[in-house]
C-alpha cells in the first residue's frame, strides 16, 4: 500500500471518554486445498491473529462450519471447473466469510471482477510470494471484522471494530487487492436493515450450532476472559504446537501435546485452538496407528489407538482399528511364535506364548499345542548337545565338529553352540598332547571345513591349515581329498557371489580355488565371471525407479537442525539395484538446498530394498534416481 493511499483513509472517532473499545478476537482461516505442499507455503506467512485450519475441500468446509460462520477463507482454486458456483455456495453459506483465491500466474484477469464486485477479498497467483499473500491475509482479516460489525457477531468470533474503522479496514491493503468497495459496503447494509426488518425491527442472534468434531468452539456470548487465564492458555498452547513440531505427541507425560492440550482446555473449556489441536492430534495418531499395523508393532498400535479413542471417542474409524488389530493378533500370534521355536529362540518362544496369553489372543488348544512343539524342540536342541559332548568324551573330535555345525545351522542358542566348541577344542588340544608325534594341522583343516570356516577368519579358517599341512607334511594322503573338499566350498561362495553380482569377490575366491588344483566347476566359473566383467564394463541399464518394486519402503529421517528452522528442501539420488536388490554406488546428483538434506537422503535410500529386476530370467544391476523431499506437513503428522 502506498503512502497515498495511508494518507487518504479516514481519521478514526475520538473515544468517548470512558468508554471501552471492543478488542478483536482471533478470526479462523481456513486453507480450502487437498494439496499437501501448499499448507507449509501458507504456514511461513502465520499470522497471531488468525487460527489456521486445512480442509480438503469445499464441501467439506461448508459441512463443518456453520452458518453464519466468520473468518477468512483461503480457498485453492486450480482444481475447480464451476468458480462462479462454489463463490456463490460459500456466500450464501456464511455472508461473514472473507475470500482469497489461490490460483494459477496468469488468473488476473478472471478474477479482477470478483474482486470489483466484492465477491473475494483478494487473488493471490501460485507460486506463492510472501508479500502478497501478506497484504492479502491482512486484508482479508479486517474485512472479516469489518463483516462481523456490520452483520452482527454470531459466532462470538470477533468483536467490533471501532465506529468508521470497518470502511477504512476494508479500503487497506496493495493496489492489486481490492477491498469490498462502498457498492459492497451498501448491498451488505441493505441486507441488514432488510433482516432487521423482517423480524419486526429486533435483533436476533441464531443459537449456536454444534460443532463438527475438530472444529473451534467459541465462549459463550458475554461471558468475559480473564486476561490471566488468556495469558495462561497463550502460553499452553504455544508449547503444545512447539510439542507438535518435535513430534512429542504423547510423550513425556508432562511435556507432550497431549498433555498440554487438555491443560489448556481445563482453564477455558472454549478454546477452539486447543480443541483444533486436540483434533489434528488424533487425526496423526490414527496415522501412527496404521503404521504400526503394517509393521506389526501391536504395543505401539495400542498406545496410539487408545490416545486416539480418548479424544474422540466417536470416530468411526476406530471399529474398523479394532477389527483389524484383532484379526491380526489371531493370524500372526502363532506364526511369530513357531518362528522363535523353529530358530531354537526359546526364551523368546517362552515371551510370546505367555504375552498371548494374558491378551486371550489365542485360544487354549492353540497354546497347549504351542508349549508342546516348544518343549519337543528344546528336548531334540538338548539331545544334539549332548551327543556332541559324549563324541567328545570318546575322543571323537571329528564327529564332535559334525555335530556342533548342526547345532548351529538348527539355530541352536549360541550359549550352547560356543560351549561345544569349547569343550571341542580343549578335547583337540588333549588329543595333540598325547600325538605330539603327528601334526595337528589336518585335524584343524577338517573341524574348520565343518564349521563352515572356509576362508575367514584370518588365521583360522580351512584353507590356512590346508595350506599348514601341505608345507609340514607334503606327502600326507589326506591332502588330495581334502583339497577337493575346500575347494568345493570356495567355488560355492564364488558362484553365489557372481549370482549377487559381486564380481571383485567372485574374482578373489576364484583365485583361491584354482590354487587347489584345476576343475571343471572352476573353469565354468571364471567363464561367468569374464562375461560379468564384460557386462560390466558396458554398464547397467538404467529403469525408473518407479518401474521397481521396493521390498523394504524409503524411511526419511528429518534432520533435526532443518526442522528447528522449518526449512523444506530435496535431494535427487542416483545409485545402482545389485541383481540382490541392494542400494550401492549412491551419488548426490542435486539438492536444494545445498549443504542441509544430502546426508539424511543418502542414508535413507540406502536402507531401501527392491525385488530383483530379472533378464532372461537371471537377477541383474540396474541403475536408478530417485527425488527425496522433505517436507515440514509430512513429518507433522508422523
Amino acid at each position: 500500500m502506498t503512502k497515498a493511499a495511508i494518507d487518504r483513509r479516514p481519521a478514526p472517532e475520538a473515544k468517548q471518554p470512558g468508554a471501552s473499545q471492543p478488542k478483536k478476537q482471533k478470526q479462523p482461516a481456513f486453507l480450502v486445498t487437498s494439496d499437501v505442499d501448499l499448507w507449509p507455503q501458507v504456514a511461513t506467512q502465520l499470522s497471531q491473529k488468525l487460527i489456521y485450519r486445512q480442509i480438503d475441500s469445499v464441501d467439506e468446509l461448508l459441512r463443518t462450519a456453520p452458518p453464519d460462520q466468520p473468518g477468512v477463507v483461503l480457498w485453492d482454486a486450480r482444481e475447480c471447473a464451476h468458480r462462479e458456483a462454489v463463490l456463490a455456495q460459500l456466500q450464501e453459506h456464511s455472508a461473514r466469510f472473507a475470500i482469497v483465491t489461490l490460483d494459477q500466474q496468469g488468473g488476473d484477469a478472471e478474477w479482477e471482477s470478483a474482486v470489483r464486485h466484492g465477491q473475494i477479498v483478494a487473488f493471490v497467483p501460485l507460486p506463492i510470494d510472501a508479500e502478497l499473500l501478506s497484504s492479502a491475509l491482512i486484508s482479508a482479516y479486517e474485512e472479516a471484522s469489518a463483516r462481523v460489525a456490520l452483520l452482527g457477531d454470531v459466532a462470538a468470533l470477533s468483536a467490533a471494530p471501532p465506529p468508521g474503522h470497518a470502511a477504512g479496514a476494508a479500503r487497506r491493503g496493495s493496489p492489486r487487492y481490492a477491498p469490498l468497495g462502498l457498492a459492497g459496503a451498501v448491498i451488505v447494509c441493505l441486507a441488514t436493515l432488510v433482516y432487521y426488518l423482517h423480524d419486526n425491527g429486533a435483533r436476533r442472534v441464531p443459537a449456536p450450532r454444534p460443532s463438527a468434531p475438530g472444529a473451534s468452539s467459541t465462549p459463550a456470548a458475554g461471558a468475559p476472559a480473564d486476561p490471566a487465564t488468556e495469558e495462561k492458555v497463550d502460553a499452553l498452547i504455544e508449547q503444545a504446537q512447539r510439542a507438535m513440531r518435535d513430534r512429542h505427541f504423547i510423550d513425556p507425560a508432562d511435556g507432550s501435546a497431549l498433555v498440554l492440550y487438555r491443560n489448556a482446555l481445563v482453564l477455558d473449556p472454549s478454546s477452539g485452538e486447543a480443541r483444533q489441536g486436540l483434533s489434528r492430534l488424533g487425526e496423526i495418531l490414527l496415522t501412527h496407528v496404521q503404521s504400526a499395523l503394517d509393521e506389526r508393532q501391536f504395543d505401539a498400535a495400542l498406545q496410539a489407538l487408545e490416545t486416539a479413542r480418548s479424544i474422540n471417542p466417536e470416530d468411526t474409524r476406530l471399529p474398523a482399528l479394532d477389527e483389524r488389530i484383532a484379526k491380526m493378533r489371531a493370524e500372526f500370534g502363532p506364526a511369530e511364535i513357531l518362528a522363535a521355536i523353529n530358530a531354537q529362540n526359546f526364551d523368546r518362544a517362552v515371551q510370546l506364548i505367555d504375552s498371548a496369553a494374558r491378551a486371550k489372543s489365542l485360544s487354549e488348544q492353540k497354546l497347549g499345542q504351542l508349549r508342546e512343539q516348544l518343549k519337543q524342540r528344546r528336548a531334540e536342541s538338548d539331545a544334539a548337545g549332548l551327543a556332541a559332548r559324549t563324541a567328545i568324551e570318546q575322543h571323537r573330535v571329528a564327529d564332535a565338529d559334525k555335530l556342533a555345525s548342526g547345532l548351529k545351522g538348527a539355530g541352536a542358542p549360541v550359549s550352547v553352540v560356543e560351549g561345544v566348541h569349547r569343550e571341542t577344542g580343549l578335547a583337540r588340544a588333549e588329543q595333540g598332547r598325547q600325538q605330539t608325534e603327528q601334526p595337528p594341522f589336518l585335524d584343524l583343516a577338517r573341524s574348520r571345513l565343518a564349521q563352515g570356516s572356509v576362508i575367514e577368519p584370518q588365521n583360522d579358517n580351512a584353507l590356512y591349515y590346508l595350506n599348514q599341512l601341505r608345507a609340514d607334511d607334503p606327502q600326507n594322503g589326506e591332502l588330495p581329498q581334502l583339497s577337493k573338499s575346500i575347494q568345493a566350498q570356495i567355488l560355492e561362495q564364488a558362484r553365489a557371489a557372481l549370482d549377487g553380482g559381486q564380481s571383485a569377490e567372485a574374482a578373489t575366491l576364484l583365485q583361491l580355488a584354482g590354487g587347489l588344483g584345476p576343475s571343471s566347476e572352476l573353469d565354468a566359473l571364471n567363464e561367468r565371471l569374464r562375461i560379468a566383467k564384460l557386462f560390466l564394463a558396458s554398464g547397467p541399464k538404467e529403469v525408473s525407479e518407479a518401474a521397481l518394486t521396493r521390498t523394504r519402503k524409503l524411511e526419511i529421517v528429518y534432520p533435526r537442525d532443518a526442522l528447528e528452522r522449518r526449512i523444506e528442501g530435496a535431494v535427487e539420488i542416483g545409485y545402482t539395484v545389485t541383481a540382490k536388490g541392494v542400494v550401492s554406488d549412491i551419488k548426490v546428483l542435486d539438492s536444494n538446498p545445498s549443504g542441509i538434506f544430502e546426508k539424511a537422503a543418502t542414508d535413507a535410500v540406502s536402507r531401501v530394498r527392491y525385488k530383483a529386476v530379472l533378464e532372461d530370467g537371471k537377477a541383474v544391476a540396474v541403475t536408478t534416481k530417485m527425488l527425496v523431499k522433505f517436507r515440514l506437513a509430512t513429518e507433522l503428522e508422523k
